[in-house]
């Protein structure tokens, strides 16, 4: 079974059926929602969609998405260990703390990331999908 970690701005849009998401993400997501796939959900990927939630006038209810992504089959959602502030020297050359997180936890769980972010595309730690 495939597994991808995702960013904010892929969850996001595709809770919001938003064509903002790439073809590939998207697909991934899908493959998820069939049952052939899991989407990892790292614990600052749902901080930040609260924010962007709130940021675009609450589009999402998102007390019920939260509840959806938390029992859904297809999600499982990434706490963030102390621990992990130790792997972020591997991933310096990705700048911007909170996608330094998703990154580790990508790279911690060797899967792709659905991301278009341009610094962690750039910096080849994980693979990406967009």
């Amino acid at each position: 079974m495939n597994g991808y970690v995702t960013d904010t701005h892929a969850l996001f849009w595709y809770l919001t059926n938003s064509p903002q998401l790439g073809s590939n993400a998207s697909r991934a997501f899908d493959e998820a929602d069939a049952g052939a796939a899991m989407i990892y959900v790292p614990a600052i990927v749902l901080a930040e969609l609260y924010y962007v939630n709130e940021k675009r006038g609450r589009p999402l209810d998102f007390a019920a998405e939260y509840a959806r992504l938390s029992s859904g089959g297809q999600f499982v959602l990434l706490p963030f260990a102390p621990d992990d502030v130790l792997e972020f020297d591997a991933a310096q050359t990705v700048p911007e703390m909170h996608d330094r997180m998703i990154v580790v936890s990508a790279r911690r769980l060797g899967l792709p990331c659905l991301t278009r972010d341009s610094e962690i595309t750039a910096s080849s730690i994980v693979a990406t999908i967009w």
